[in-house]
């Protein structure tokens, strides 16, 4: 008894060895599921300044003339921007509005941002700094310097 029980404990083992290997393959028209471990992804909110489109740093504006400042940043995130604003930072003898809109703008995509200056009436230096905020103007991105406009008045 003892010797027949010990043959079909051997005799399972060896089959279980040949067919548990081949349950493992699948047929090489049919997708394979991979088990991967869950990832966790924390939302990442960051831009990237692409450069000014229009009156680069130092251009000369004529006393009094109404000129559009443009500049091009990059969503280099997670997290699309809705609601948010490049709000001025200082005053100058330059006008401009408190805040204008940016976007939406999704992950990966660039947005250019248009603010109407009138150059101040005599001349000088002109330099506006701006910060992107949230619609209640709390700032965003607190580790990023603010983008700014920088041109002489002649």
């Amino acid at each position: 008894m003892l010797a027949v029980a010990t043959g079909v404990v051997g005799v399972a083992a060896i089959l279980l060895g040949w067919v548990l290997p081949l349950l493992g393959q699948s047929d090489e028209n049919e997708p394979t599921a991979r088990i991967t471990p869950a990832q966790t992804v924390s939302p990442r909110d960051d831009s990237a300044f692409e450069g000014d489109v229009t009156f680069p740093d130092g251009s000369v504006v004529e006393r009094g003339t109404a000129f559009d400042k443009v500049w091009r940043i990059r969503n280099a995130g997670t997290v699309p921007w809705h609601d948010r604003y490049l709000t001025r930072m200082n005053d100058t003898p330059c006008k401009a509005p408190e805040r204008v809109g940016i976007g939406p703008v999704l992950p990966g995509e660039t947005v250019d941002i248009t603010v109407r200056v009138r150059a101040a009436d005599s001349p000088g230096r002109c330099k506006i700094f701006w910060k992107m905020t949230d619609e209640d103007g709390t700032p965003l991105l607190a580790g990023k310097r603010p983008i700014f406009l920088d041109v002489t008045v002649g």
